[in-house]
């Protein structure tokens, strides 16, 4: 049910703004889902770092990770962005390693 919601949120981010999307200047893409197992996180404050630092990479639109699952889910502007996700959260110290992006409604 997570990773369902959290499709839906990735595809209902791109809003184009203006008029009807015309406008050949108006471009939007939608964001790119990665998935990564995390090892090593054993609290809500590994669950609450790896989130705030995530963020905070550039091109990151938003990132939900889940402490059960062991796993990050990311969604990014540009698949490029991945390995700087990745060595964003093995510079906390946990073991990253890039999981297959899971297909809308899995």
């Amino acid at each position: 049910m997570r990773t369902l919601l959290f499709t839906l949120l990735v595809a209902l981010l791109p809003v184009a703004c203006g008029d009807s999307g015309n406008d050949a200047r108006v471009t939007t893409t939608a964001p790119v889902a990665l998935r990564f197992q995390v090892d090593g996180m054993h609290c809500g404050g590994c669950v609450d770092a790896i989130t705030d630092k995530v963020k905070r990479v550039d091109g990151v639109v938003d990132c939900r990770v889940s402490l059960d699952q062991r796993q990050a889910d990311v969604a990014v502007r540009e698949p490029q962005s991945r390995a700087a996700v990745q060595k964003a959260i093995e510079g906390l110290g946990y073991k990253v390693t890039p999981l297959p992006t899971p297909a809308a409604g899995t």
